[in-house]
């Protein structure tokens, strides 16, 4: 800012160049077109970079500026005044937003009126109000003042009613007004006021009564708002003298688009009201005066708002008498808390919103607020006369989504027409029919939720009533008509379901389609609306509505309440449902009065069933294992999960390696259709098997976000596994040295899957085998897609002693890209080695001095035995006679076939081939012989093989 000191004094003057607080002043005042509050329009000022920065440097109450119009704020004292900003302001004419007032960094405190009206202490000497004498300070020309909550206005006495503030013009923004109080009004809204606002700040009477009225609205004001402010206190006079926002008209002119939003209220319930306290005060919420056809309101909205504790006070009596009140149109008092209000007087002129007798033009609307009555006052919420209105007539009054309690009748309608009361909740506390409630609520006046008095309202139309106790259900019927929310519970849901029938009889039975709201209630009245059906059109329907669980929060007159339709622990239902019928009428609803009550049960925890799958195999060799898991009411997908299900396998039989079964699950899938009542879940093991499936308590959770109370009850859960895998043979002897070997095969057992992929083994031989130079043909062998088998594996151990029958073992491992064989547990060969066939036994010895050898029994008849280790000399006859035996026994036991019997000494027989066994069955020898001479030393013994 540009300044200058003189005489030690600051001066305020214009500025010549953008400063940096003004590039930032500018982005905090963005034009815009409108500002919408709730259906109220509020056009706002279109404002530009300031051109012009007045800053307040001094608290004195008076002081003039010094020469108006010249873009300096400056008085004789060369200081700037409040006052001399204004005039200053007043003077300049700027367009919205050129012109800003701001507050000097640290100046902080309170100005004090002088309470004499003279041009020398006021700015406006001549009445602003029908109170009001004068004002402190008057503003003709777009500005915008930020007073920063830094500057307060106290008065010091009530010598003479004036406002602190008169706003005489256009485009005028306040910010940030703290403790703004007079003698009588804070500020009036002139009949020339138009797209004045004013933006944060609080105000509250403390020291003294004098305040009486926070805001007067004259006749011809428009697109005014008051937003984001906090109130409490103020003096009350009268009835219609005193209130916080007060229209006050002397002529018809309409005031239009008024606009309270977002304000905070708090009626003391404590301290005193008097000359040297005002902390005890309290007035009116809204008052207007005349409270007659004089003051014509145009648009009024209080939106957003909280006003607790109001206390010998009203908040909105628009009428003056049964048949007179204020011109209204475009009403809209939405989205606010009237909580603990206990408000002035009784009766049908006395409600919370006593809304004028007679036409309502435009749209109005009461919708979204909390209005609960303390343990005693006003015993009408809402109340309005129509007069005129006949029962076919749309009112342009709509009375949605509202939360009442504590009222004997908390709507209250006569003579209204057509007029949609939808979508409202109430109390504990409200005026309703007694238990047990078996009838609709038809009456006119007295304890009601809803009250069409007299056909005119409503056409006094019937409701729709329900027939029946409802129940919880897993699912809607096919036929059920589902109601939905108007807003989705936070927490989980439970659905339930009851027949409902149309009237036959009353004063306007519905026609044509019809809206149906559902509430429950603990008792007699309607705490939660649990959803609306539309389009009902036959005589009766099944109607399936969705129960929150746990508490659902409640406003209070003092703390929040709660209701609760489903126990969030044990899941148990209690209390009842009922509900009201809306016709579908253009432009507006038919609303009837409450139906009857019936009961609400059941439970919404689960109980779950898992067992194994309709049309499982068992045995089966496919490998995924299907199971069922059934609930008797939804659950929630997200926690139905393969970590849920808990599985056991018990080998069998047919097991390879009980080591390696390696049970689990694989997929956990909702069926289609079955909305979360029904889960597929797949198992598999690695080997033959018989697996069981089970799921313990509190392991899932219902869409009501309850868990289920026991274990998964079965019938069948268990499904036995048989590996398709086997090889032949699996057990073998090998001799060493063998060229031939041995062969295996591995093969599918029959009615196995046939493979979609290649299935390939790796085989391993282990340390003893390796040891004894045992070789495979193969170490892959594959089974082809389509086929059963792999081709065989010969096996050979290369030539070398063996201790007889060493074990040796082949194993392998499976890879398949399909599922059904991908890591089964393979067969293993075991092959026993021998150096020797250990299936035949031959026994040699020599005879001598033979005279029969034309077979072997005549050598040993006609013969000499040579004993063993006996010497024999060339040119010697002997014979040798070799006995076989088949000795084979447990896995190796068979009947032998063709066996050929030979010698080392291939001079004997035909080069040593001494004869052929045909067949040798188990335990059976066979003798061959043959002869011949000795051509050197050599002992009576030899070697057969």
């Amino acid at each position: 800012m540009s300044e200058r000191l003189e005489s030690g004094r600051r001066w305020a003057r214009r500025l010549r160049r953008p400063s940096a607080r003004r590039l930032r002043m500018t982005a905090a005042i963005i034009a815009t077109a409108t500002l919408i509050a709730g259906a109220v329009a509020v056009a706002t000022p279109a404002v530009s970079a300031p051109d012009h920065e007045l800053e307040i440097t001094s608290l004195a109450f008076s002081g003039i500026d010094q020469n108006r119009g010249d873009g300096v704020c400056r008085t004789a004292e060369g200081t700037c005044t409040l006052r001399a900003a204004l005039e200053e302001s007043n003077a300049l004419q700027g367009a919205p937003g050129d012109v800003v007032i701001t507050v000097r960094a640290g100046l902080t405190g309170t100005i004090r009126p002088v309470l004499v009206r003279s041009d020398a202490n006021w700015m406006q000497t001549n009445a602003v109000s029908t109170w009001d004498q004068g004002a402190f300070y008057r503003i003709t020309a777009p500005v915008t003042l930020d007073l920063d909550n830094r500057v307060s206005i106290v008065p010091t006495s009530e010598a003479v009613e004036a406002a602190a503030f008169d706003i005489d013009g256009q485009d005028v923004v306040l910010k940030n007004f703290t403790d703004i109080l007079s003698s009588g009004t804070s500020i009036v809204m002139s009949e020339r006021s138009k797209r004045v606002s004013l933006v944060g700040g609080s105000t509250v009477t403390r020291e003294n009564y004098y305040p009486e009225r926070f805001v007067v609205y004259r006749q011809g004001a428009s697109d005014i708002s008051v937003s984001d402010y906090e109130l409490q206190g103020f003096y009350h006079e009268g009835l219609q003298t005193s209130g916080l926002f007060l229209f006050n008209a002397t002529t018809s002119a309409p005031m239009k688009n008024i606009s309270i939003s977002r304000v905070k209220v708090n009626y003391t319930s404590g301290g005193t009201c008097t000359g040297s306290d005002g902390s005890g005060c309290r007035t009116n919420l809204t008052t207007f005066f005349p409270r007659d056809a004089n003051v014509v309101l145009d648009g009024f909205s209080f939106t957003d708002s909280t006003v607790k504790n109001l206390s010998s006070a009203v908040a909105f009596k628009f009428s003056n008498s049964p048949t007179t009140g204020v011109t209204l149109s475009n009403l809209d008092i939405s989205g606010n808390q009237f909580l603990n209000s206990i408000g002035s007087g009784a009766g049908d002129e006395n409600a919370f919103i006593t809304l004028p007798p007679g036409t309502l033009s435009g749209d109005n609307r009461i919708a979204r607020n909390d209005i609960v009555r303390a343990t005693s006052g006003q015993t009408i919420a809402v109340r309005w006369d129509g007069l005129t209105r006949s029962g076919t007539v749309p009112s342009g009054l709509s009375i949605t989504d509202n939360h009442f309690d504590g009222y004997e009748s908390s709507i209250r309608l006569s003579r209204s027409g057509l007029t949609t009361v939808s979508g409202n909740t109430f109390g504990t506390r409200s005026g309703s029919q007694g238990r047990p409630a078996t009838a609709e609520e038809t009456a006119d006046g007295g304890a009601l939720l809803v009250d069409n008095s007299g056909a005119a309202s409503n056409l006094a139309v019937s409701t729709w009533y329900p027939t029946a106790n409802a129940a919880v259900v897993a699912a809607p019927s096919s036929t059920a008509l589902v109601a939905t929310p108007r807003t989705p519970f936070t927490g989980g849901t439970c659905t339930a379901e009851f027949t409902v029938q149309k009237p036959t009889t009353g004063q306007s039975i519905p026609s044509g389609p019809v809206s149906l709201d559902i509430y429950w209630t603990a008792d007699r009245t309607g705490e939660i609306h649990l959803g609306r059906v539309t389009g009902v059109t036959a005589s009766s329907a099944s109607v399936a509505f969705s129960l929150p669980v746990g508490p659902v929060p409640l406003p209070g007159a003092v703390v929040p309440g709660s209701a609760q339709a489903v126990n969030a622990t044990t899941g148990d239902v209690s209390g009842f449902v009922r509900m009201q019928t809306h016709v579908e009428t253009a432009p507006q609803l038919t609303s009837s009065q409450f139906s009857r009550t019936v009961a609400v049960s059941g439970n919404c925890r689960p109980t779950i069933a898992l067992d194994q799958a309709a049309g499982q195999n068992d045995p089966t060799m496919a490998r995924d294992l299907h199971y069922v898991l059934t609930s008797s009411l939804p659950l929630d997908p997200t926690t139905v999960t393969a970590d849920d299900i808990q599985l056991t396998a018990a080998a069998t039989a047919e097991t390879l390696d009980p080591e390696r079964l390696d049970p689990r699950v694989t997929a956990v899938t909702p069926v289609a259709g079955k909305n979360g009542l029904e889960f597929d879940v797949v198992a598999r093991v690695d080997d033959s098997a018989t697996v069981s499936a089970s799921l313990a308590a509190g392991r899932v959770t219902s869409t009501a976000g309850l868990t289920n109370p026991a274990a998964a009850v079965s019938a069948d859960p268990r499904i036995t596994f048989v590996n398709p895998l086997q090889v032949t043979p699996s057990r073998f002897t090998l001799v060493t040295g063998d060229d031939k070997g041995k062969r295996y095969t591995i093969v599918l057992r029959a009615g196995a899957p046939v493979p979609s992929a290649p299935v390939s083994f790796s085989s391993q031989i282990d340390a003893v085998g390796t040891e004894h130079g045992v070789g495979l043909s193969t170490s892959s062998p594959v089974i082809a897609p389509g086929s059963r088998s792999t081709e065989p594996v010969i096996v050979k151990a290369a030539d070398g002693d063996v201790v007889a029958n060493t074990e040796t073992t082949i194993t392998a491992t499976v890879a398949s890209d399909d599922s059904q064989y991908d890591g089964l547990v393979a067969p293993s060969v075991s092959a026993f080695l021998f150096a020797t066939d250990p299936t035949i036994e031959i026994e040699k010895r020599a005879y001598v001095s033979v005279t029969d050898a034309s077979t072997p029994a005549t050598i040993e008849q006609t013969g000499t035995p040579a004993l063993t280790g006996s010497r024999l000399v060339d040119g010697q006859a002997v014979c040798f006679v070799f006995t076989v035996t088949n000795r084979s026994a447990d896995d190796w036991t068979t009947n032998l076939h063709d066996i050929a019997v030979t010698d080392s000494d291939l001079r004997l027989g035909t080069d040593g081939v001494i004869g052929s066994i045909s067949q040798l069955a188990v335990g059976e020898s066979e003798k061959v012989a043959a002869c011949g001479t000795i051509v050197s030393n050599a002992p009576a013994d030899g070697q057969g093989r």
